[in-house]
Order: structure tokens, then C-alpha cells, then sequence
């Protein structure tokens, strides 16, 4: 009988044993240095490109399927680019003309690439003859590391650089929809334009009416729109921009293809020292209400807990919704606060399509109806479990859990998978979105508003997918450019 020295010692040896398999299978290791100046057919070994090369085409099969993969940055005031160590690889055959995704990979990270991966297959549309694992990359701390695993074969070969002309083309055409600078409308202006957009709230499509002949406070979302999904933008007007720039957003909206839809909270800065300032928010509904009235069937807002004037609406025992009221009154006059109490009236608290389903903060805890959330002004308790409450604690046995996501579900008749996405109750201040939150498969949170990076969820070849941007420095780089046409 081995002694207990003996049976550790043979755990140990076998465990190092795996490990060393799977580097070989990886292709961790040195590998052979490669410097790309022309397409290069990768065999069985190992190849390392510096980090500071090109930006890499990768042609897996016999050239059936082409992805590049570019040094992933972020833009500073100047519009200068600076990088951020990861890098993404995209579709070039979608990348900025369609709504598409990507994958990202980070410092010390790999990924495989193959067609056994149900994401990648929706991001890329694998023909048949990739493999289920058919290339993998390695982030080294100098390199990257690329191991071929297929037997039709991977090509690496220098990529064309991203066009920086498309990109202030792009900001041309957002300063032009937002009327000039990204600045405060004047007074006068700004009391227009909210009446605008509360005359379109009053005949909002894709809304049941209610019994008072108003659109009720279901929005159902026809699944030709593919969804723009944001959250609690917290007055990051950035954030937004960043979101209207990137993937094609901007086109998809201009072509009537997608909707931009807020699930609420775009006011009151959540940044530490920055809790009274209420500016940015005004500035913020200046641009949802151009967007509004320039894509009057295209951009929805969803009520959140913030979207308010009351004095419970505080955050570090700051009365922001108190401030919010007080600026509003100050700054635009009476009628414009009034405008704003009427907006949130006219909101609608729930979206739901045949893809997604989400709210500001919550799955109803109580039994309810399609006809109640239509009716949903005769339901104040209602109101307040979707704008307000989060998920159960100890602390907090009035919290929803799983049964309550379970059931909303099935009042809105859509299938058990599909995706329910909330804000309202950000899992850390590092991130942005955080996936089957509690354990709950496919109940996903969004929090748009953290400063260097912004969630989304959009749609793409039938599945809902997410998708985290680095915030540029948009707002500088808009107002600096001259008023030439683009």
C-alpha cells in the first residue's frame, strides 16, 4: 500500500503531467519568432508575432474564413488613440457596415477559435469547414503566440489599418444630428424640444393603450428592430457617444433597422464629488430628446428609480431628485419642470421582443398580468418593484429571485431562456455588465455608466450577445471639429 507521501507524490507528478498537456496543446512556450511581411501558412509548431506588429489578418481553412485582429485603444481628447494592451478580432466582412460583435482578448489570456463555440458562431458565421477547434492565440507577455489545431490550416498575414477618415466622418455626422456642438440648448430651445417629445410619447408606437387612451407601460418591440440595449448612463454623456459610434449603431438607426432603447437612470452622476452636479444630466436629456425626436420609432426610454423629482430619490444621503427639480426650475423655468414631471408620466416601464426582455431594476415579486403592466397607472406597487427593488438578501427578503424572473417570464410569453436584462444594481464599480447574475441563467445586469468602459446588448444573427466598449473622449473631439461639411 502506498504510503500518504507516496499517493501525494503520484497527484502531484500526474497533475503537472496535464498541465504540461494542455501548454502543448495551447502552444504555450517560446514558439518561432515571426516578423509578418507577407501571408505565412502556420504548420503544427508554435509562431510568436511581436506585440508592436501590424494589425493581423488570420485566414483559417483555405482562405474560408478571414478575421482581423487589431490592437484594441481608446481615444483621448485630441482623437489620438492610445492603446490598452488587449486586442479584439472581428468579422472584416461586417466589422463598421453591420450590427456585429467581437472577442476580445486581454494581457495573459487565449482564446480558441473554432466553430464548436456557439458565440463565435454567431459573431462570425463559420462555413463548414472550420473546425470545432481550429486556431488558438496567445497574449504573451511580449507576443502573440498562434498555434494552428486543423488540419485544412490557418494563414497570419499583415492586415489593413483602420480608416481614420471613417472616424471623423462618424463624429460629423453625430455633431449634425445633435444640431452642433454637444452643449446645452438654450432656454427656449429646450422647452420646444421636450414638448416635441411629449407629443410623440402620447402616441408612442409599438405601446397597447390603456383605458385612458394613452400608450400603457408595455413597450413591445417587434423583432425586426434589432435592440441597442443601455442602462443607467448616469449623466457619462461620453458613454453615450461612444455607444452612437461604434458597430454600425448609427447606421442601423438611420436605416430603421434597430432601436436604441434606455432601461432608465440616464440622470444624476454616480462619480464620487459629483453627486450634486446636475448639468451633464440636463445635457444628457437634451441628447435623448434629439435622438427621440429624430428617431421618434426607433429610440424608447424606460422609466428607472431616478427618473424622478422626490425627495426619496437620494444617493449618499444627497437629494439628488430634489436638486434635479431645483436646477430644472432655475435654469429652464417652471413650465420646463413641469414638461419633465410630464416625460416620466408618458414612460414605459417594461420592453419586451421574441430576443430579450428588461426593466430598470427588477422582476415583479407579485402575481402579474400583461393587462396590468398596460393598466400599470392603476398600479403604483407595480411601478415601484420594477424601478426600484433588487434581489433578494438577507438583508432584503422583499427582494425578487429566481421564481420572480421565472414568472415574469412567462407573463410576457416568451420563451424560458430568454435573456432579461436589468440596471439599477451594479455588481462592483469595475465593470460594466455582469452575466447570469445570482446564478439565474440569462439574467443579465447593465450599468453603462462606469467612465472607462460601457456595456451594451445588441443582437446578432438571432442571439443576444454583449458587448463592452472603452469610452472615448468623444465630447472634446465633437465640439473641436470646424463646421465644414463632412
Amino acid at each position: 500500500m502506498r504510503t500518504m507521501a507516496a499517493r501525494r507524490s503520484f497527484k502531484l507528478s500526474s497533475l503537472l503531467a496535464w498541465l504540461k498537456g494542455v501548454a502543448a496543446r495551447l502552444g504555450f512556450g517560446w514558439g518561432r519568432d515571426l516578423r509578418l511581411g507577407d501571408s505565412y501558412r502556420l504548420g503544427s509548431s508554435k509562431v510568436r508575432v511581436p506585440l508592436g506588429g501590424l494589425p493581423i489578418e488570420i485566414s483559417l481553412g483555405l482562405n474560408d474564413k478571414r478575421l482581423h485582429l487589431y490592437p484594441e485603444t481608446r481615444l483621448n481628447a485630441r482623437g489620438e488613440p492610445l492603446r490598452l494592451g488587449s486586442f479584439i478580432i472581428v468579422d472584416p466582412s461586417a466589422h463598421r457596415r453591420r450590427i456585429s460583435g467581437f472577442l476580445r482578448l486581454t494581457p495573459k489570456s487565449w482564446l480558441s477559435l473554432g466553430s464548436a463555440d456557439m458565440l463565435q458562431q454567431a459573431l462570425f458565421n463559420y462555413p463548414a469547414a472550420i473546425d470545432e477547434e481550429h486556431l488558438v492565440v496567445i497574449h504573451g507577455r511580449d507576443a502573440l503566440v498562434f498555434r494552428n489545431l486543423s488540419d485544412a490550416g490557418t494563414a497570419i498575414g499583415p492586415a489593413p489599418a483602420e480608416d481614420g477618415w471613417l472616424r471623423e466622418k462618424l463624429w460629423r455626422r453625430l455633431r449634425a444630428l445633435f444640431g452642433g456642438s454637444i452643449a446645452l440648448l438654450p432656454r427656449d430651445e429646450a422647452m420646444q424640444l421636450i414638448e416635441d417629445v411629449n407629443r410623440l410619447l402620447q402616441k408612442e408606437i409599438h405601446r397597447p393603450i390603456d383605458e385612458r387612451g394613452m400608450p400603457g407601460g408595455l413597450l413591445r418591440l417587434p423583432s425586426t428592430l434589432t435592440p441597442i440595449i443601455v442602462a443607467d448612463l448616469h449623466a457619462r454623456i461620453d458613454n453615450l457617444l461612444t455607444v452612437l459610434s461604434q458597430n454600425a449603431f448609427l447606421d442601423a438607426l438611420e436605416q430603421g433597422t434597430a432601436a436604441l432603447v434606455i432601461i432608465g437612470d440616464a440622470v444624476h452622476s454616480e462619480m464620487d464629488g459629483q453627486l450634486r452636479e446636475m448639468e451633464s444630466s440636463m445635457l444628457m436629456m437634451d441628447l435623448i430628446f434629439r435622438l427621440k425626436l429624430r428617431f421618434p420609432e426607433q429610440v424608447f426610454y424606460l422609466r428607472g428609480n431616478h427618473d424622478s423629482f422626490s425627495e426619496d430619490m437620494s444617493k449618499d444621503g444627497i437629494p439628488q431628485g430634489l436638486l434635479w427639480a431645483r436646477e430644472l426650475g432655475e435654469r429652464r423655468g417652471t413650465a420646463y419642470l413641469k414638461a419633465m414631471q410630464e416625460f416620466y408620466q408618458l414612460l414605459p416601464y417594461v420592453v419586451a421582443s421574441e430576443n430579450f426582455v428588461a426593466c430598470h431594476a427588477a422582476a415583479p415579486i407579485s402575481k402579474i398580468s400583461i393587462e396590468m403592466l398596460v393598466q400599470i397607472h392603476r398600479h403604483p406597487k407595480l411601478v415601484m418593484e420594477l424601478i426600484s427593488n433588487r434581489l433578494q438578501r438577507p438583508n432584503r427578503p422583499q427582494g425578487y429571485h429566481r421564481r420572480d424572473v421565472k414568472r415574469f417570464r412567462q407573463c410576457l410569453q416568451v420563451k424560458p431562456e430568454t435573456p432579461l436584462i436589468v440596471g439599477h444594481t451594479p455588481i462592483d464599480r469595475e465593470n460594466t455588465l455582469w452575466l447570469d447574475v445570482d446564478g439565474i441563467a440569462n439574467h443579465h445586469v447593465l450599468f453603462s455608466a462606469n467612465p472607462e468602459q460601457v456595456g451594451v446588448f445588441t443582437r446578432v444573427g438571432g442571439t443576444m450577445i454583449p458587448l463592452v466598449y472603452p469610452v472615448d473622449a468623444l465630447t472634446p473631439i465633437i465640439n473641436a471639429l470646424d463646421q465644414a461639411p463632412g
